[in-house]
């Protein structure tokens, strides 16, 4: 058994992402980590009682789209495994990579049992340094993880995109480029094209050390979420509040704010002068307005106008 297909089977078993007896659906572009995924998912499924079926989304978007949907029809019908395609309407909305992703987690949700995507340990290093450029906080420098939205489900977060690359050469297993992959347009394709050769050069290490990190700094995300049940919502009492270690404090009118992106500074300003007895009202960052009274400390939302 190769290397790569232990570490896909260790994190199958270590992170509990795919049950003997699931139905799992294959997210699968065509590129080289989705079908390493699909022949890897297929090379497991017999002794282990997986149902594996395959998933194409064609954006049409390229003029080799139509391309890219034969081959993985073709793949799934070598492989005997029942294949479908999305065609979606496209969406003017936010970035190009954000649109994508909206459409995509729509098309998840639609899909029975488990969906597997192809995201890899190069993909997690790559998104959390583009978060950290953009200033990004606890949450989104814990980058992706194991399990994703709803029943989506990332296997291969183990492994590095080269490796995965010579595991297809050496099995004799095709794959298809995505031209857009290249277009220097694309924010994560400058990081990927332009930063990671460098950075992986000068450091061979980086891209597990950038993981490991992700996964400590996603630990502390789901304290973060532990928290909404502690304060109950949208209020908690002062003493409670003002007798947590600090950064839980923050983190508890962040969490009571609607866990907005950005100023989380400002949420430890507010705890420093809760601390110092202070009563009144703040517009917190995301748009609440925080009320603190003498024993107890809540948010309200905003209405129709201005607070």
């Amino acid at each position: 058994m190769r290397v790569l297909e232990k570490v896909f089977l260790s994190t199958v078993a270590s992170e509990s992402l795919l049950p003997r007896g699931s139905h799992i659906t294959a997210a699968v572009s065509g590129g080289a980590d989705s079908v390493a995924l699909l022949y890897l998912l297929n090379r497991f499924a017999h002794g282990r009682g997986w149902q594996v079926d395959v998933l194409h989304i064609n954006h049409r978007l390229r003029v080799t789209s139509d391309c890219d949907e034969s081959f993985v029809k073709n793949l799934a019908e070598r492989l005997e495994l029942e294949f479908r395609c999305e065609h979606p309407e496209s969406d003017t909305g936010g970035s190009m990579e954000s649109r994508w992703s909206s459409i995509r987690q729509s098309i998840y949700r639609e899909q029975t049992g488990i969906v597997a995507v192809a995201h890899t340990a190069s993909d997690r290093a790559e998104t959390i340094l583009m978060r950290l450029f953009e200033g990004a906080g606890l949450r989104g420098l814990g980058g992706m993880d194991y399990r994703g939205v709803g029943s989506v489900c990332r296997p291969m977060l183990d492994m590095h995109s080269i490796e995965i690359r010579n595991w297809l050469k050496e099995k004799g297993h095709n794959w298809v480029e995505d031209s857009s992959n290249r277009d220097m347009d694309v924010s994560r394709n400058r990081l990927r094209l332009g930063v990671m050769p460098v950075l992986e050069d000068h450091f061979p290490k980086a891209v597990p050390g950038i993981c490991r990190s992700g996964a400590l700094l996603s630990r502390w995300r789901d304290l973060q979420d532990q928290l909404e049940g502690f304060t109950g919502g949208d209020c908690v009492a002062r003493k409670e509040l003002t007798e947590m270690p600090g950064v839980l404090g923050a983190l508890t009118l962040w969490q009571m704010a609607g866990k907005p992106r950005n100023g989380f500074d400002e949420f430890q300003k507010i705890l420093d002068w809760l601390n110092r007895g202070g009563r009144g009202k703040h517009i917190l960052p995301g748009g609440k307005r925080l009320v603190a009274e003498a024993d107890l400390v809540y948010v309200e939302t905003r209405g129709p106008g201005r607070f």
